[in-house]
């Protein structure tokens, strides 16, 4: 028999095989078709998503997009979470957990949004917040730096959709409302942004991605505030009660991953915006059958957040929230103020002080740290001289004093709270190593200083515990220990004054 070379012809090579993605494509649309005699199963699901999850990352995107366009995916989350029985259900959790685990470590953020709408579509009255937020803690956990931000970008307009979602599950003799409040792609968003915490470079570009309106909904949503009302009947008669739980530790890592920018007006605006959260924070009421569980390690884990922040450049900060037209009310600083006074939290308030005082460095002559200037162009071009050193510590002192009266109007205990954060002020001070070993005069007058200022204002409480709210100011204001008068120009004082005058009159912590 001649073969075909022989007899002229040419054999024709055979087609190449489909590509990985076709196939894959291919077999999740054939194992979601279903009919009366033929319902999807447990196996067809496992079968497709299978299918999905053999790929490599370039033929996963490619068969997600597909899959996103013509509809297969919303079919595909669909049957994931079908409930049925007898082997028609979809995913267990852990086998969820894992497919979402396999989608970050392969997909792009385009992609990974696509995903995350599938299964938002997927979850009904409650837009899939449970998934959603799982596909982002894998994301966080599992995707790259770039697919992070990405996604982040790609997210960012979705972060403001939902400001609450409410269920009501199935119970017998009574009725139970359940209450989320923060969007689904926020929280996803802010899980994603928290473990950016060691990338500054990416970080800051994914801070950036978000407008004020979604850093705050983003933040709101990461404090996972839920609330829960139960009305139960029983032989006794009907009985009503609510609770609300929170846990902020993702809303900490979202302002930790923020502390690292170099940027000290973004961070100022950060801590602005996580204030304005923990303000909103429900109180406990319990005579209103209210009960917020854990607030308050809740709550100190946002203020540790928040410290965080400030503290990774307390000049800066504070300078940018006694001068930003938004902040210089001083309401964001006072609250943060207020939430460490009520957590006994004084060392680091006195801490900040003290810088604010002599510098970061804690070496500087408090005289010329106070009456520093900064030269500043106006509008029609004159270059004038501002005072922004004297101006952020008048901003502090304002905010802790109305930290303070927001707490109580007792003076006594006023007196109290200004004492607690002085006598933490000696304590910092009497600890070694002011500026480092071997620094030279220029620490020790700076400890100097600051310990006669803080002694000063010890006693200023002591004589008059009604008028605490000096004692800060005495301490503030540089003084020569030689003739006990302020040892600062008119100028400098005056941006001081403002500064603590327009906090104590508008912050409303």
């Amino acid at each position: 028999m001649l073969d075909a070379a022989s007899s002229g012809q040419v054999r024709q090579a055979p087609p190449p095989p489909p590509p990985p993605a076709r196939d894959a494509v291919d077999t999740v649309h054939d194992k979601m078709k279903s009919g009366f005699f033929n319902p999807i199963t447990n196996g067809d699901v496992k079968d497709a998503v299978g299918a999905l999850s053999s790929l490599d990352a370039t033929n996963t995107r490619a068969a997600i997009s597909e899959l996103a366009q013509d509809g297969g995916l919303d079919k595909l989350a669909s049957e994931i979470n079908d409930g049925k029985s007898f082997g028609l259900g979809g995913l267990s959790a852990d086998e969820k957990r894992s497919f979402f685990t396999e989608m970050a470590r392969d997909l792009g953020g385009a992609e990974l949004k696509q995903l995350s709408d599938a299964f938002a579509k997927a979850g009904g009255d409650y837009h899939g917040k449970a998934d959603v937020e799982a596909l982002g803690q894998a994301i966080a956990t599992h995707a790259t730096a770039d697919a992070k931000l990405d996604y982040i970008r790609a997210q960012a307009g979705s972060t403001l959709d939902h400001k609450a979602d409410t269920t009501s599950p199935f119970t017998l003799g009574g009725s139970i409302e359940v209450t989320s409040h923060g969007d689904a792609e926020a929280a996803a968003v802010g899980q994603v942004l928290a473990s950016l915490n060691g990338n500054p470079a990416v970080a800051q570009q994914a801070f950036d991605a978000l407008n004020p309106d979604q850093l705050r909904g983003v933040l709101d949503a990461s404090i996972h505030r839920e609330e829960m009302d139960t009305t139960m009947a029983s032989m006794g008669g009907i009985a009503h009660s609510n609770s609300t739980s929170l846990d902020t530790s993702t809303y900490k890592g979202i302002l930790e991953a923020g502390a690292q920018s170099t940027n000290a007006d973004f961070k100022a605006r950060l801590f602005a915006e996580g204030s304005a959260v923990l303000k909103d924070v429900p109180q406990q009421n319990l005579l209103l059958g209210v009960s917020v569980m854990d607030r308050d390690a809740a709550t100190r884990t946002m203020g540790e957040g928040l410290t965080a922040v400030l503290g990774s450049d307390v000049s800066g900060v504070m300078r940018e929230l006694s001068l930003n037209t938004e902040t210089r009310d001083g309401t964001a600083f006072a609250t943060y103020a207020k939430q460490m006074l009520n957590d006994k939290q004084t060392e680091p308030l006195a801490d900040m002080m003290q810088q604010l005082q002599v510098g970061g460095s804690k070496n500087e002559n408090p005289i010329n740290h106070f009456e520093a200037t900064t030269q500043v162009t106006l509008p029609d071009g004159k270059k004038v001289d501002r005072y922004e050193n004297a101006t952020a510590l008048g901003h502090y002192v304002g905010g802790v004093q109305a930290a303070a009266a927001s707490i109580t109007t007792d003076r006594k205990e006023q007196a109290e709270l200004m004492t607690a954060v002085l006598k933490s002020g000696l304590t910092i001070v009497d600890k070694a190593g002011w500026g480092g070993k071997g620094v030279g005069a220029a620490a020790a007058v700076a400890k100097e200083w600051v310990s006669l200022g803080t002694n000063a204002a010890l006693k200023a409480i002591q004589d008059d515990p009604s008028a605490a709210g000096k004692a800060l100011d005495r301490l503030a204001i540089p003084s020569d220990p030689k003739t006990g008068e302020e040892a600062v120009g008119s100028n400098s004082k005056s941006a001081y004054n403002t500064a603590l005058d327009v906090v104590v009159r508008q912050a409303k912590p």
